[in-house]
């Protein structure tokens, strides 16, 4: 609570604080050029003879080096200006310490000359401390930072440029986060020519002139002014003298370091007379040991020295004693004064006096002014000696004492170490040459106890009973030391005085102070003190007796008369005219007025204060008050001699009644002349006052009354809310009253009307949390999330609760809307679309007024579909079946519109549009493909929905080739084939896929043929087709292979052997009798019954249990009704029977089968084992009987080196596993069963040949 107290009276009175501060800154600001007015009180010494010694004896122009460093106490008094501005305040003096170091040695060109520079920095901090300022009753702290660069002529210490920075500060009661920054303000100061506020060497007494361009940038910021406004250039010229020698005293203060008690005090007053203050030079710190600038205006400021650090020296007690430089270049001068372009001899001492000499050093010399640079090199004593001509050029101050004086600089470049001295030019030489020096008179006048030093640049002007006090100088401008003689000294009434004067050595010189006192009825104008050196003439070798006799003119004046004439009797704020300009000057000249604006303290006390200056130089001006009352002026009006007069006297003014403007405002601050019925009304009178209100606390203006009205925030204050509760027009009243007692009425009317219902702002649930709204403002959902809108109205207790929301979720349906019935309203959306979506919310009370509209916006997002994955890479066999189904999802309101696509050709864009996978080549959840040739395909199915959305999966179809069957069908018994016969061997029964079985490639090979003629008759193809006749078979056995091959090179073969008999001779029977008698008749007759008894057996056996031998076809029968071709050669089908269609539900386990590829289920029964190549039948034993041939069982191919695949069983291993070796690698022909004749050899072959032509 405190801080907020505090708080609100700071905000109170911040523009009476800114007043203030603006008036600190503005002071600053315009300090180094503003014209001072010299109020100190200086007193002359009453010595009558002051001695100097030579020339040498005096300050010449010192030298800085890099380092160097002073601190200043420093010390600002501004109160009285404080006083007399506008404003109640006091400051305390600011305080803090000034820091000023020589930080560089530069060349700089002005007006086209090189010129050697000093840089110095300047910092200080100044405050005047806690709670050190107050201001309308708040007290705080100011403080100012002060950082600033100067230029210095090195040859003479001209002040070449200056620039520096305020920043001013105010924190009311001392609370930093209170603090006001007033401006941070940088001014640059040039000076053309350099500004020269030393003319060495220094003399007691000597004057010097000077003109000079000043001109000033300034630049910053403030929340108070214009920087640039500051802006200054313009011509200035001012005079300097020597007034004083001793230790710095002023006021009775001294400095903090105590080792400048010969210090030199030179006065600065710029044209008009008016003092710019003054500097104590010290010349064992080689700098101002005091400075201070005072302005009559009302503030003094003062840098005391409190400690010197030399750079370089040794010795050195910064609160006392600068030690000595380490090493010095020391100037000689062959004489202490030449004439204009005379040479003389310029000695060099580079460190000797220190008894460190600089041996072969090269040093620069340096006559600025005459432009001559000289490159002088020391010898083994670190000495050089040049010839100078002094030339005839003057320095731009005119002096008292010479005819110009100039600057001479011999410098290290290397260790940046330089000595100076001053080249004095004068036009005659004698061996002595006294001078009576009126321009080095120093005159002190004393008026009503003030003493003030005047300045011969505006004339010594005195009034009657003005005490004059004259230091009067006789100087030697000689060669030599002038005798002991007289100077006489005739005042204005006649009084001659004389003094002796002693001797005077070379350019020295000796003071007689003499006093009189303008006599009261001493006439106006021009009164003579005369001056005469050496009255009798007894110094005969004085050499120019020219200027022994010198003459002061003193001006006798009166005092001006002020004379006012005022117009007043009016009210607050209306001008006052102020007219002195009757006033006039009795000794002639113009005089300027002052008018000094001043209000009785509180308290009743008598004292006045004053609140404005205004300053006129016609003596005419208008002021206006702004309160009512007698008010206090005094007119101060200044003569040319600045002589003033003053006279008080006042002004009536009337005082104005108050104002008061009344303002109705609603609960939201709104400015209103109607309202709805149960409402609050603010009336607002804080616009409100008193025009020529007075009040030193600064917190209440007028008081405030309301007849009639119950305020919540009492009677007499600036505003009164109360509660409307009738409908009709309604009276209201505010009554004003001032300081003074005058009173303003107002009144107004209010139109209490029935009032809409209002709605809050809307909301957006989802998931049990209100949804904020992003950077664009948009509430964000996706397709179909159900999300709850909610928002509350009010109105007034009767119509509150039948109020009737509606809402209007989406300006896409103009249909859709939701209403309820109560001051709470929540309707439970969803929206199927995506995109934005603008949202409205009306309310309406029982007379059908309708509320603000409220909006939102949602934004709702496309959920894009899903779809499964089809699995991993599936396998199937050339010209299978394989189904796939989409499975998909979306949004309930994106689902039946979903599309899905079949992209069966991945490496074809068949649509353009850049990609290849997308495709659609079928349409629909489901897909059945079947592929007529072996490879891997890739199938991508893409699901999309209304809005573009899509999403995509892809499997690979391992389509498997199926390798084809051979297999030799005949017409012709392969075993009862004679020599010369044909056979008709056919592959047409060989089984393949229907897709390959057009294609196959059917090679035979008879080993009773050697069709190449390589001498082998097997490995090679007799014959290409379907169908092999072989005519002309000769007698043998001979193997037929069958070789089988489809498009994609995988074959098999088999093999058929056939049998041909040679033919039988003539006779066949005879000649056997012939040979073997009546024994072979009985031979033959009993094999015969052997072979009819076999084939009876025979015949029995296959009649009651028949072989099932997939290979029957090509086994022999005995019995001649029993045929090896009993089987025709069947008509060319290709339906292929041991593979069944994949089925998808079948792929799904499969797929779980990384080696599923190679391991497909069959969809039906194997009618024969597609795996017979590794499973050869046995060929039947030679055994005298028939023997049933049985079925192979399967064997399993080799395994892999890397063993059993993984997730492979060995029993499908055993019947898949040729299909995955065909698969890796191109396998060899498989072993085929070959097919041979079972029946018993014969060792006779006639024997066989008689049984073929029994045709059993």
């Amino acid at each position: 609570m405190r801080f907020y107290q505090v708080g609100e009276r700071y905000r109170r009175v911040m523009l009476k604080q800114r007043s203030l501060a603006l008036i600190l800154i503005l002071l600053l600001m315009t300090m180094p050029w503003m014209a001072m007015l010299d109020t100190e009180k200086d007193e002359l010494k009453e010595n009558n003879i002051q001695s100097s010694g030579t020339l040498n004896g005096w300050p010449d122009v010192p030298t800085w080096r890099i380092g160097d460093k002073y601190t200043y106490e420093t010390q600002f008094d501004v109160q009285q200006l404080i006083q007399q501005a506008n404003v109640s305040a006091s400051l305390n003096t600011l305080t803090g310490d000034t820091v000023y170091e020589v930080v560089d040695i530069l060349f700089i060109t002005i007006d086209g000359v090189q010129t050697l520079a000093y840089k110095m920095d300047v910092e200080g901090d100044f405050t005047s401390g806690s709670s050190g300022a107050t201001l309308e009753g708040v007290s705080g702290t100011l403080d100012i930072e002060y950082s600033g660069e100067d230029l210095v002529r090195v040859r003479d210490l001209a002040v070449i440029n200056s620039e520096f920075t305020l920043d001013v500060s105010f924190d009311p009661f001392n609370f930093a986060f209170l603090r006001q920054e007033v401006g941070v303000i940088t001014f640059d100061t040039s000076y053309e020519p350099a500004k020269e506020k030393y003319d060495f060497p220094l003399h007691t007494g000597d004057q010097w002139y000077m003109g000079f361009m000043a001109s000033t940038d300034v630049s910053g910021s403030s929340d108070f002014f214009d920087p640039s406004e500051f802006d200054n250039a313009g011509y200035e010229n001012n005079s300097w003298q020597i007034t004083s020698n001793g230790v710095p005293t002023e006021d009775n203060k001294n400095i903090k370091y105590s080792g400048c008690d010969d210090s030199y005090k030179i006065n600065e007053w710029n044209a008009t007379g008016v003092s710019q203050g003054f500097n104590w030079y010290c010349p064992a710190v080689r700098y101002n040991s005091w400075m201070r600038v005072s302005n009559a205006a009302g503030f003094t400021i003062d840098w005391l020295l409190k400690s010197y650090q030399p750079a370089q020296s040794s010795g050195v007690v910064a609160g006392s004693d600068p030690g000595t430089r380490d090493l010095e270049i020391e100037i000689g001068l062959q004489s202490i004064a030449t004439l204009p372009d005379a040479e003389q001899a310029i000695t060099i001492d580079y460190g000797g006096q220190q008894n460190n000499p600089q041996t072969n050093t090269n040093l620069q010399l340096r006559y600025e002014m005459a432009g001559t640079l000289l490159n002088p090199t020391t010898d083994s004593n670190g000495q050089a000696t040049e010839m100078l001509n002094s030339s005839n050029v003057r320095d731009t101050t005119n002096s008292s004492d010479d005819y110009t004086s100039n600057g001479l600089i011999v410098w290290d470049p290397a260790t940046e170490i330089i000595g100076a001295a001053t080249i004095v030019i004068d036009l005659s030489l004698t061996p002595v040459d006294l001078i009576a020096q009126a321009d080095a008179i120093i005159v002190t006048r004393i008026r009503d106890g003030n003493s003030q030093i005047l300045t011969k640049s505006i004339g010594y002007n005195s009034l009657p009973g003005d005490l004059l006090s004259f230091s009067i100088p006789t100087q030697n401008r000689g060669l030599l030391s002038s005798p002991t003689t007289e100077v006489e000294i005739i005042t204005p009434d006649g009084t001659s005085i004389r003094e002796p004067v002693p001797s005077i050595p070379s350019y020295g010189e000796a003071r007689v102070v003499v006093n009189w006192t303008v006599p009261a009825a001493a006439s106006i104008g021009i009164q003579t003190m005369s001056i005469t050196v050496d009255p009798d003439e007894t110094v005969t070798e004085d050499g120019n007796r020219s200027n022994n006799y010198a003459e002061v003119e003193i001006f006798v004046g009166r005092v001006p008369t002020a004379q006012i004439t005022v117009t007043d009797g009016v009210y607050t704020f209306e001008n006052v005219t102020l007219d002195a300009s009757a006033s006039f000057d009795e000794d002639g000249g113009d005089v300027e007025c002052r008018f000094v604006i001043t209000k009785p303290t509180a308290g009743g006390s008598g004292i006045t204060t004053t609140i404005e200056n205004i300053d006129s130089e016609d003596c005419w001006t208008q002021f206006n008050w702004s309160d009512g009352g007698i008010w206090g002026i005094q007119l101060i009006v200044t003569d040319d001699e600045l002589d003033v007069d003053i006279i008080d006297i006042t002004a009536e003014v009337f005082n104005r009644d108050p104002y008061i403007n009344l303002t109705l405002l609603d609960s939201f601050g709104n400015s209103i002349n109607s309202i709805g019925v149960g409402q609050f009304v603010k009336a607002d009178a804080s616009d409100s006052g008193d025009l020529d209100f007075n009040d030193p606390e600064g917190f209440t203006v007028v008081e405030i009354s309301w007849p009639g009205l119950n305020c919540q925030e009492g009677t007499t204050q600036e505003t009164c809310t109360f509660l409307v509760n009738e409908e009709g027009m309604m009276n209201i009243t505010a009554v004003a009253e001032d300081d003074d007692g005058a009173t303003t009425t107002v009144s107004t009317t209010l139109e209490v009307l029935n009032v809409a219902p209002t709605l809050a702002l809307p909301e957006l649930w989802y998931g049990g949390q209100n949804q904020s709204t992003d950077s664009m403002g948009y509430w964000n959902l996706y397709e179909d999330e159900t999300a709850l809108l909610r928002i509350v109205a009010d109105d007034t207790p009767l119509d509150k609760d039948t109020l009737i929301i509606e809402w209007m979720p989406s300006d896409r349906d103009m249909n859709w809307t939701e209403s309820t019935v109560g001051p709470s309203s929540t309707a439970t959306v969803s929206w199927p679309d995506s995109g934005l979506h603008n949202i409205s919310v009306v309310a309406y009370d029982n007379d059908n007024s309708q509320s603000q509209i409220r909006t939102g916006i949602v934004n709702i997002t496309n959920v894009p579909p899903t779809i499964e994955s089809l699995g991993s890479t599936q396998p199937i066999f050339e010209d299978d079946d394989i189904t796939f189904t989409a499975v998909v999802s979306d949004t309930a309101s994106d689902v039946d519109s979903l599309i899905v696509c079949w992209d069966l050709s991945p490496m074809v864009d068949g649509d353009s549009d850049g990609v290849s996978d997308n495709d659609c080549d079928e349409t629909g959840l489901e897909l059945t493909a079947s592929w007529p040739n072996m490879g891997i395909r890739q199938i991508t199915a893409t699901v999309t929905d209304d809005d573009g959305a899509s999403a995509s999966t892809s499997v690979n179809v391992s389509v498997l080739n199926i390798s084809p069957k051979s297999k030799i069908t005949n017409e012709t018994d392969v075993l009862a084939l004679n020599e010369g016969d044909n056979v008709t061997l056919s592959g047409i029964t060989s089984t393949e896929t229907p897709s390959d079985k057009l294609n196959l490639i059917y090679a035979w090979d008879s080993d009773h043929l050697d069709s190449d003629l390589d001498g082998e008759n097997t490995g090679e193809v007799d014959f290409y087709g379907v169908e092999y006749t072989i005519e002309d078979l000769p007698a043998g056995n001979w193997i037929v292979t069958l070789t089988v091959t489809d498009d994609d090179g995988e074959s098999t073969s088999s093999t058929i052997e056939l049998s041909v008999a040679e033919k039988p001779a003539d006779n066949f029977l005879e000649s056997i009798t012939d040979t073997v008698g009546g024994v072979g008749s009985v031979v033959i007759i009993i094999l015969l019954i052997v072979v009819v008894g076999l084939a009876a057996f025979l015949l029995l056996t296959r009649n009651s249990e028949p072989v099932n031998d997939k290979y029957s076809d090509l086994n022999l029968g005995i019995e001649a009704q029993v045929s090896q071709f009993s089987e025709p050669i069947p008509a060319q089908t290709y339906q292929q029977t041991e593979y069944g269609a994949y089925d998808q539900t079948a792929s799904q386990s499969v797929a779980q089968d990384p080696y599923a590829a190679y391991n497909p289920a069959p969809t039906q029964a194997v009618a024969q084992d597609p795996y017979a190549a590794y499973n050869p039948a046995p060929t039947q034993p030679v055994a005298p009987q028939p023997v049933e041939v049985q079925p192979a069982t399967p064997q399993a191919p080799p395994l892999p080196a890397t063993g059993l695949p993984q997730g492979w069983t060995m029993e499908q291993w055993q019947h898949y596993g040729a299909q995955y070796l065909a698969a890796q690698n191109t396998a060899p022909a498989p072993v085929q069963p070959t097919i041979t004749d079972t029946r018993p050899a014969t060792a006779n072959s006639n024997l066989t040949d008689l049984l073929d032509d029994l045709d059993l």
